[in-house]
């Protein structure tokens, strides 16, 4: 018989949202998708403005490719479809010091793959053809002014925020 999952504790971090950013980023471009989606996650739970479903786009194609890298189908897919309309709104101009239209236009790609292999070709898939996340730290502040955004001072310079976090 397995033994039990170890339970979670609740721990406090410190964090920012430029530091999130790239520990993100660098992760998903490592394909440690799975870190990418936590780094992630944790600026998109305090978050209540309107960029909220730029992070929730970034964290779902980053499940995506958790579920791509252990051959399910139907979550890569559903995930990567459901990514893109988050993401939708942000295409045009960007948002984050993220180039939306770029991780958009290759997160197609992938998504157009995914469907042509369908389920019993998943696993062949070069997960090395995936979107590049980066973001452009100097253009951070002004986007943190225009977006309000969470884990910001209202000149745009990034906090230290403690966030409680299920570890």
């Amino acid at each position: 018989m397995a033994s039990p999952a170890p339970k979670k504790r609740l721990v406090q971090k410190t964090i920012t949202v430029p530091g999130n950013f790239r520990l993100g980023c660098d992760d998903f471009n490592s394909e440690r998708f799975f870190e990418c989606h936590e780094h992630f996650e944790d600026v998109w739970q305090l978050e209540t403005g309107p960029v909220r479903d730029l992070y929730k786009g970034l964290i779902q194609v980053a499940a995506a490719f958790v579920h791509l890298q252990r051959g399910k189908y139907i979550g890569g897919e559903r995930l990567l479809r459901t990514a893109l309309a988050y993401l939708a709104p942000y295409r045009p101009d960007g948002a984050m010091g993220f180039d939306v239209e770029r991780i958009c236009r290759a997160a197609e790609e992938m998504y157009g793959r995914v469907l042509a292999a369908g389920p019993d070709g998943v696993t062949t898939l070069d997960l090395a053809r995936r979107p590049h996340y980066e973001f452009d730290l100097i253009a951070l502040p002004a986007e943190a002014r225009r977006w309000r955004a969470w884990g910001f001072d209202a000149d745009g310079v990034a906090e230290e925020m403690t966030i409680t976090v299920a570890e």
